[in-house]
């Protein structure tokens, strides 16, 4: 299985990516929340110095309220003060904005303006560089002149500046420290949660139909718990399939190898009598003959694949010249004429280890193939390298004149090639075929094993 394809490395990614993202924005909201919070702390500071100045003032209007704070303090009309604000934005652009405008509210510099509880009026100015907030509050003895409380404010956000690098400094770190978090966290996380699913993987794996154990009693009532239950269930109709199967095979191997042995030894005896041996009869009885030995044949072909123990057949040393004489002489009977010659090219020394069940199958029914469909000539077989050669110069098996080297696409060539398929499939055998119409056709079995 792949990394990145993994439950438990999807569970850490997921772990690790939530805990940045939430540490990302419970960063954010805090400098958020503390800036929002420094500039209430600040206005809340100047609005309980104003109302100590304020309550000076009137209790001694003449005393000079500039020396009992660091701010400046104006006792004035509104025109006053803005040449006053004009002062601290000295040489900037637009300072001629502060000489023309009559009220604080038509200074074109962004800031907020706050209202506080006592009523106070605080307005922020400010550039890339300065920053200064007045405090702006209604005297009760006079109605022409106001309260102002004047403050340089660019110190404190240096101040601000320097915190808030620090404190991006210590957040980078604590970052860095929650991923190291989230991923040791998301490893036992998903060593957690992936264990029941891991587990049950493993039971399937190890299931042996002979030995079956339930897997559902090892699990929470859960999604986990619902699957080996579903699980369990499957391989219950799964091993009876099998051992109805099994029983099929075993009395169709019984019952229909009985029977066709009683009809090829009743037909073997009518050929050896007289009237067996005459004219029609004769031929009759050849027919049937060959039709008993084909659905023997078949039989035997069908039982073996039907065995799931089929695809562990041993591998056997045997000589090859041998088991394609036999199977010449096996299906001698399905030549069409006495001028078809099968010519066996294979040494008579040539041994090789291979499944030897399986490649008497494969070139038995490749010659039974090429002897049904040839009317004259030969079926020769003969061994190249790795491979080996059946072929003939029968009618073709296609009616195109085109190489075919997929198997499947014949239809009209009955189970014999399809039976070749399955096996040499199951074997890793390669099996191509060249085949002309009316001029035969060449099969090749390319097999892992080198002849020897």
């Amino acid at each position: 299985m792949k990394l990145f394809q993994s439950i438990r490395f999807r569970i850490v990614v997921a772990c690790i990516f939530f805990s940045i993202v939430v540490t990302i924005c419970y960063g954010w909201l805090t400098f958020y929340g503390a800036s929002v919070n420094s500039d209430e702390l600040f206005n809340w500071y100047i609005s309980q110095e104003a109302d100590v100045l304020i309550e000076e003032y009137n209790r001694n209007p003449n005393q000079d309220l500039s020396l009992m704070t660091t701010a400046k303090v104006l006792i004035s009309d509104e025109k006053t003060v803005l040449k006053q604000l004009a002062l601290y934005f000295k040489g900037k652009e637009g300072q001629a904005q502060f000489y023309k405008a009559t009220t604080l509210e038509q200074i074109d510099l962004p800031g907020p303006i706050f209202i506080t509880e006592q009523g106070h009026t605080i307005y922020e100015f400010s550039d890339d560089k300065i920053t200064v907030h007045i405090l702006k509050s209604k005297l009760p003895k006079s109605l022409e002149q106001h309260f102002y409380y004047i403050v340089d404010v660019s110190k404190f956000l240096n101040y601000e500046n320097n915190s808030r690098k620090y404190i991006a400094s210590v957040f980078l770190k604590v970052l860095i420290v929650i991923m190291l978090l989230g991923l040791i966290i998301g490893f036992i996380l998903a060593k957690m949660v992936v264990s029941p699913l891991t587990r049950l993987a493993k039971s399937v794996d190890s299931i042996d139909y002979s030995q079956l154990q339930k897997s559902k009693e090892t699990y929470f009532n859960d999604e986990i718990g619902f699957l080996a239950n579903r699980i369990d269930s499957f391989v219950v109709r799964t091993n009876e399939f099998i051992q109805r199967e099994k029983a099929f095979s075993r009395d169709v191997s019984h019952e229909l190898r009985t029977p066709l042995a009683s009809s090829q030894a009743a037909l073997e005896l009518a050929m050896s009598t007289s009237e067996g041996q005459q004219g029609v009869m004769n031929k009759f009885l050849q027919r049937m003959f060959r039709a008993n030995k084909d659905m023997t044949h078949l039989i035997e072909t069908f039982l073996l694949l039907g065995r799931e123990e089929s695809s562990n057949l041993s591998i056997v040393e045997f000589n090859l010249h041998d088991l394609v004489n036999r199977s010449f002489t096996k299906h001698a009977y399905l030549k069409r004429s006495s001028h078809i010659q099968c010519i066996n090219k294979i040494e008579p020394d040539c041994i090789m280890r291979e499944a030897e069940q399986y490649l008497a199958i494969v070139i038995d029914n490749l010659v039974r193939n090429a002897l049904q469909h040839t009317n004259d000539g030969y079926v020769l077989v003969y061994a190249d390298g790795n491979k080996i050669f059946v072929e003939d110069t029968g009618d073709g098996v296609i009616e195109q004149e085109m190489p075919v080297k997929h198997i499947n696409v014949l239809k009209k060539s009955g189970v014999g090639l399809s039976i070749v398929k399955r096996l040499s499939e199951s074997q890793n055998w390669q099996v191509e075929m060249l085949s002309k119409h009316g001029e035969g056709t060449c099969v090749s079995i390319n097999i892992s094993t080198p002849l020897e």
